[in-house]
């Protein structure tokens, strides 16, 4: 049958409207497969992250990742002390130190055989020193409050406790001790109460060990107080930040440190606000900290960013496909060599004029090439690549160089956060206010102490007696 030219013409437009849906619907589909593309590249990626090639930490690395860590580890280095190092011996007491001292002669000559006695010693004794720890480890002292009858009217009275005794039945060194080991060895509260119950033989509960911890951080608030101002006025610092929690809600501890101290603080937001109370006013200040948006208000030619986080991009940068991994092994390397020679010149192998002309005259130009090679081809590069060729940012990557002393790395800003760390995996954390408090004036004491390489018991021992005392607190930094 026939097909008449109007029927037909229907056709052809109903015919025609659907080949247009379905090139809609096309259309339509191949934008959601690029996406679908896009996202399944981009988890991939994120699957390929670890410690390497990105700032998440060694101990998140997989099994997979761990194993070509220690393979690396092995190929460089074999374990224990290596040819040619200083090496490291016990020191020996000096003798108006030793408790005891025991004598040894020998009895026949090594080389006649004759009978020998101690009338025939001669020279200095070869001193060999062996540390015990003695059976009783804590002393008792019984405070005992006498009655005195009156002669005159009979009455009896009780003699008083001195103040410093009476609010405590542990000593200054005992809390010293118990504050040190909680800042120090990451011990948690019932550690600390079996501790002293088990080990030292004193009468001890959770309660107690709570107690007196709160009193060390009393004692300590001076000290804290005194790092404060010194950090403020330290020439370079370095910054960093990590997580921490007070009860179920995200903390983040926040430390600026200088060669001589450290600060730590904790609060609840890990924003630009809370880096400016942390770092107060820059003044003439240089600063170390990574690439975090949060540090944006620090003035460029006074901000030196973190040639070790750079490492880890342009590694993440190397295992992307193509031209972009290609350039980016090539900035892996020269960073990688950049690093070496900066570690080189540190250890008082390489002159620093030398090594930062080199830097200048070789690394720099050379790096900055590779960046804009990798910026040519778009979107297809990182956004780190953009981001350091901005004027400003590529400014703060060079900072060290005119600034002895100033180092390439925020490393010891991640190494200062290391304890802490490992405080939070087994604690989880703080409770209160009260509890943030006083884990950041105990680790401020424990790494200022270390850096001044001061006791940190004696240190928090004499805090104590002094807040008992109601004496001046002692200084903590000289």
């Amino acid at each position: 049958m026939d097909i008449l030219p109007d029927e037909r013409d229907a056709r052809i437009a109903e015919l025609e409207a659907e080949n247009a849906q379905l090139r809609a619907a096309y259309i339509d589909l191949l934008a959601q497969l690029e996406r679908a593309l896009a996202r399944i590249a981009d988890l991939e990626r994120q699957l390929d992250l670890n410690s390497q090639n990105s700032s998440k930490p060694p101990s998140s690395d997989g099994p997979k990742q761990r194993a070509e860590r220690k393979k690396k580890e092995n190929g460089k280095r074999v374990p224990g002390a290596q040819k040619g190092h200083p090496g490291h011996h016990r020191e020996l007491w000096p003798p108006e130190k030793v408790d005891h001292h025991k004598q040894y002669f020998p009895t026949n000559c090594s080389e006649c055989g004759l009978e020998l006695t101690a009338e025939d010693a001669r020279g200095e004794p070869v001193r060999h020193q062996v540390f015990e720890v003695p059976p009783k480890l804590i002393e008792c002292t019984e405070h005992q409050r006498m009655a005195c009858e009156c002669p005159g009217c009979g009455h009896r009275t009780r003699a008083k406790l001195p103040e410093a005794v009476e609010k405590s039945g542990w000593g200054p060194r005992l809390v010293g001790l118990l504050a040190t080991l909680g800042a120090l060895t990451s011990d948690t509260r019932r550690q600390l109460d079996w501790f002293v119950g088990e080990v030292l033989g004193a009468p001890s509960s959770l309660g107690c060990v709570q107690r007196h911890l709160e009193e060390a951080s009393a004692a300590l608030k001076p000290g804290f107080d005194q790092t404060c101002e010194t950090v403020q006025q330290a020439e370079q610092v370095g910054v960093d930040e990590t997580g921490w929690r007070k009860g179920s809600l995200p903390h983040w501890i926040w430390v600026i440190q200088s060669p001589q101290a450290a600060v730590y603080r904790i609060r609840p937001g890990r924003t630009k606000s809370v880096a400016q109370e942390v770092i107060g006013q820059p003044g003439a200040r240089i600063f170390v900290t990574d690439r975090y948006g949060a540090y944006s208000f620090l003035a460029a030619e006074r901000h030196q960013i973190c040639h070790a986080h750079l490492l880890r991009e342009f590694v993440k940068m190397s295992e992307m496909d193509g031209e972009i991994g290609r350039i980016g092994k090539d900035l892996e390397e020269l960073s990688r060599e950049l690093q070496g020679q900066w570690a080189r010149m540190c250890a008082g192998e390489m002159a620093r004029e030398k090594c930062v002309a080199w830097i200048r005259e070789k690394v720099r130009p050379k790096w900055e090439a590779l960046l804009k090679k990798a910026a040519a081809h778009g979107k297809a590069a990182p956004a780190m690549v953009r981001w350091l060729l901005k004027e400003e940012y590529l400014q703060m990557a060079w900072v060290f160089l005119g600034h002895p002393g100033l180092d390439l790395t925020n490393n010891a800003s991640e190494r200062a956060l290391r304890g802490p760390v490992i405080q939070r995996k087994i604690s989880w954390g703080s409770q209160s206010d009260a509890g943030l408090r006083m884990m950041e004036r105990l680790w401020t004491i424990a790494e200022t102490c270390k850096r001044q390489s001061s006791s940190v018991l004696g240190y928090i021992t004499r805090a104590i007696e002094a807040l008992r005392s109601k004496a001046a607190a002692p200084l903590l930094i000289p």
